[in-house]
């Protein structure tokens, strides 16, 4: 059975609703409890397209328990294809588990935070802009974090641990919904697809797979995993996420792309100025893979020129 309805949270100065979009397909019995989320960023949009391979799917898979999406986290940022709020700092991917009396957007953090809750996993689903698909664990005790990287690996994608634990306190990701989540002892999973200002098509077919992997694994579908070998996938396991910044500012012509290997001391990308000549090349810091690039192919002084997947 799959019930669609909106969830009404609030509404504009305008008098119009805040409401989130909610999919529930249920199968035999109550367990397992599954809760997606999607596009808490609002510019984040590829796994919309996952979305809807999946659900075209259902017809053809025998369902158990319970899978709940938000189809839709970020309202006012996805209308305006930006990550946050317009006219506000709020990252609502920051903000879990939220206040049900606070602000408009701390009240619909509250209300995905409900649900999640009350799930056996969370999924998380984002978009990484120039990127290989990849599905990020966080940090969690050993007993959740060996069943979600049974999980990740079951994907068919790019596994990887989240940042160093400075790093990602400093970017407050421990209240976001899949940090959160694992804090409160819910297993959970953020997947990260490719697209840059849109959907990537070829990112959303490899995010509809490992969704699908993903619940057969769960127990959610019953069937036959799907390999991924359409798209970069990096087989090395034990591996986390770095950021690599330039010195200089200017335009970034890349040497290496999105899936290669690269030693330590490999360039990465030249940093060229107005004039055209080149004033930094960015190096790796280590031995890894490109993970991500910047799609503006512009940097600031001490903007990411890059994320790179390295020996945890």
């Amino acid at each position: 059975m799959i019930r669609k309805e909106r969830l009404v949270v609030g509404h504009r100065p305008d008098g119009s609703s805040i409401s989130l979009p909610i999919i529930t397909v249920r199968g035999d019995g109550d367990k397992p409890n599954v809760f997606m989320g999607l596009t808490a960023h609002g510019d984040e949009i590829t796994g919309h397209q996952s979305l809807w391979y999946l659900l075209d799917h259902l017809n053809e898979m025998r369902i158990k328990g319970l899978l709940k999406i938000a189809a839709l986290i970020n309202t006012e940022g996805f209308n305006y294809s930006i990550r946050g709020v317009p006219l506000s700092t709020i990252d609502m991917n920051r903000i879990y588990p939220g206040d049900g009396n606070g602000s408009i957007f701390e009240r619909v953090a509250a209300k995905i935070w409900g649900m999640a809750s009350k799930s056996d996993f969370v999924i998380d689903v984002h978009s990484a802009g120039l990127s290989i698909p990849f599905v990020l664990i966080h940090p969690a005790e050993p007993l959740i974090r060996d069943f979600m990287e049974e999980i990740a690996y079951s994907s068919g994608l790019t596994v990887l641990y989240n940042y160093d634990r400075d790093l990602y306190e400093r970017m407050g990701l421990e209240r976001s919904l899949s940090g959160t989540s694992v804090r409160n002892g819910v297993p959970a999973l953020t997947l990260e697809l490719p697209g840059f200002a849109g959907i990537d098509p070829t990112g959303a077919k490899a995010g509809f797979i490992a969704l699908k992997n993903m619940l057969i694994e769960i127990g959610v579908f019953e069937g036959s995993k799907e390999a991924i070998d359409f798209t970069p996938v990096i087989k090395e396991r034990g591996l986390k996420r770095i950021r690599v910044r330039s010195r200089e500012a200017g335009l970034l012509q890349y040497e290496k792309w999105l899936g290669s290997k690269v030693k330590e001391g490999d360039i990465i990308a030249r940093v060229r100025s107005l004039f055209g000549e080149i004033i930094e090349e960015v190096v790796a810091p280590q031995d890894g893979y490109i993970l991500q690039v910047n799609g503006y192919y512009r940097t600031f002084t001490g903007s990411v020129v890059a994320t790179l997947a390295v020996r945890s």
